[in-house]
């Protein structure tokens, strides 16, 4: 087992941007352009049964707080809050959120001993990203 609890900062990312603007539609094209190109910062923390989860990116931060396998209210960088639930399978964490429309977003953290590779993918669109951070 890794150790999860830390901070990550972003490294590179790949096909973000086309995620972004397919799953946003096309009408936020200017807006997925320049957070594709953000280096947010991640920040784990556990306290006792919860997982405490801070991005900070431009200056701007959003903690969401969770118990394992347990439904909660995750605020987007954006500042949209939705529905979210995250299970945990040895080093690799899984969040489902649920988008408008009846769309589901799947978020896979994989804990690496270097940092956290995240895999994005839409339900509806069959869009699919990867984000690379390193531990710092």
């Amino acid at each position: 087992m890794v150790q999860i609890v830390g901070k990550y900062e972003h490294e590179k990312s790949e096909g973000f941007e086309e995620y972004l603007r397919t799953v946003s539609g096309g009408e936020q094209a200017d807006k997925a352009a320049t957070f594709a190109k953000s280096k947010p910062v991640l920040d784990v923390q556990e306290s006792g049964d919860e997982f405490v989860i801070t991005v900070t990116n431009e200056g701007k931060s959003t903690t969401s707080t969770f118990k394992l396998g347990v439904p909660y209210d995750e605020t987007m960088p954006h500042g949209v809050t939705m529905k979210s639930v995250t299970t945990r399978d040895g080093d690799t964490f899984t969040t489902e959120t649920e988008l408008p429309g009846g769309n589901k977003s799947v978020r896979v953290y994989e804990f690496l001993d270097d940092g956290i590779t995240v895999h994005l993918s839409d339900s509806k669109t069959g869009a699919k990203a990867t984000r690379y951070y390193k531990r710092f």
